[in-house]
């Protein structure tokens, strides 16, 4: 029972993959407007699986690997591209 459990709480078990995000490969777009073009190009390159929007101020507790979170100013313009 406890390999069955552990193998459950592994990524990967059961054939899945989970990627991993790399938030290097966005920081071409640091200055940039957040336009959905450049959302679509960070994601890819970044291999992650989902994306967020957080503005200046926000910030959020929920943590995922698979993730890419883009920093935006008022302007809208990147500051920063992180994984978490």
């Amino acid at each position: 029972m406890g390999l069955s459990l552990g193998c459950a709480l592994l990524a990967g078990c059961g054939g899945e993959k989970m990627m991993r995000c790399t938030s290097a490969s966005g920081s071409w777009a640091i200055g940039r407007v957040a336009e959905q073009g450049v959302l679509d190009r960070i994601q890819a390159e970044s291999r992650a699986t989902r994306i967020r929007t957080l503005g200046a101020g926000e910030t959020s507790a929920d943590i995922g690997m698979d993730r890419v979170t883009v920093h935006v100013d008022a302007q809208d313009r990147i500051t920063a591209v992180t994984c978490d």
